[in-house]
């Protein structure tokens, strides 16, 4: 039995690896259009609310051991 597997194997081993290449990518299109035609969502893509956060505050000493670097992390800094 192991001799006649081996055989056809080895016979058919091209065979073999084009089939089992052929299925994955019929897997992945198919995966493919499922994501796209599955979507439920008519209108659009919904923009995250964003809540208003408190400013913190800072101890002097803090701030003082912190000069030079920006706490607000904003995008616009100041030309020095």
């Amino acid at each position: 039995m192991d001799k006649i597997v081996q055989k056809y194997f080895n016979i058919y081993f091209t065979e073999i690896i084009v089939g089992a290449l052929i299925i994955s990518i019929i897997v992945v299109l198919v995966s493919i259009f499922f994501v796209l035609f599955s979507s439920t969502d008519v209108g659009g893509v919904k923009k995250p609310i964003i809540k208003k956060t408190k400013k913190i505050k800072y101890t002097k000493q803090f701030l003082r051991g912190v000069a030079d670097i920006d706490l607000d992390l904003k995008v616009n800094k100041k030309n020095s």
